[in-house]
């Protein structure tokens, strides 16, 4: 592995891990969860290298390796994550293996912002892992109302008293700037999501014509099957086929929102998702 920085058209740089597999003619880029860091995904960015196919991670602005200054100060947002630093990874991968197909693998709030960069129309094929609406009522019980009191009151207070999201203090992810949050949080109080904010000329989601294959998990707290139904369907011209994972094919109990990139699942849902990289 090594370590490089990407310089966006913003000019700042953004941090990336390079895994190279010799004589590839495949290269994975994968765009992470919501506050998770890319080192979140090394063991399964190795073993997809060990198969022949090159992965590229890398952190968002503000995340990780990616946080250079007091995230208080950042002034970026959501879409900046897709339209600047996705955009930025996807145009340096084609640069330097240009004789490479390009999938990419976007993993929760990653499936969404692919859809927000142009440049994912270059991908030879999608994969979404449990990518999905955040829309609060897709929820159900008392963890729909308790996602509507976090965006309406309970999160806008901490920003505003932080000056970004603390989100280690509540669920151990990594805290977000305040203008990823605050737009975020505006996209999962709207019934179209990020489609009732996003200007239409940012949106790519119609662009992507390749295959594209979304998964969701059982009882994935984060990303019920509706809700990761929902966003496959919005990429409505691509070759969309749906994967839903349950736990106990895999002899186990839970799988879980973040777990499919656990080293325990690299006898069989690993194998599964290398397959349809390369």
């Amino acid at each position: 592995m090594k370590t490089v920085e990407i310089t966006t058209d913003k000019g700042y740089s953004i941090s990336a891990n390079i895994y190279e597999a010799p004589q590839s003619k495949n290269t994975l880029i994968i765009a992470s969860a919501t506050g998770v860091k890319q080192s979140y995904y090394k063991k399964f960015a190795e073993f997809i290298a060990q198969a022949g196919i090159s992965v590229v991670t890398f952190d968002y602005l503000g995340i990780g390796k990616s946080l250079k200054q007091p995230l208080k100060n950042l002034k970026n947002n959501t879409v900046d994550w897709s339209k600047n630093d996705l955009s930025s990874v996807i145009a340096y991968a084609e640069k330097q293996y240009p004789e490479s197909k390009i999938t990419l693998l976007g993993h929760s709030i990653g499936g969404q912002l692919i859809g927000l960069s142009q440049f994912s129309t270059k991908a030879h094929k999608i994969i979404l892992v449990a990518a999905q609406s955040g829309y609060w009522k897709f929820w159900n019980g008392f963890q729909k109302y308790k996602l509507w009191s976090y965006w309406t009151a309970f999160f806008p207070l901490l920003i505003k008293m932080f000056g970004y999201l603390p989100s280690k203090k509540i669920s151990g992810m990594e805290d977000l700037p305040k203008n990823v949050a605050n737009q975020w949080g505006s996209w999962c109080l709207s019934p179209n999501y990020l489609f009732d904010h996003v200007e239409e000329q940012n949106l790519f989601f119609k662009s992507i014509t390749v295959p594209l294959i979304s998964i969701s998990i059982e009882n994935d707290p984060f990303a019920p099957r509706k809700a990761v139904e929902w966003l496959a369907e919005k990429y409505e011209n691509a070759s969309v086929k749906k994967i839903h994972l349950i736990a106990k094919d895999f002899d186990t109990h839970d799988i879980g929102h973040f777990g499919i990139f656990r080293e325990k699942f690299k006898d069989n849902i690993w194998p599964m998702l290398q397959k349809e990289v390369g």
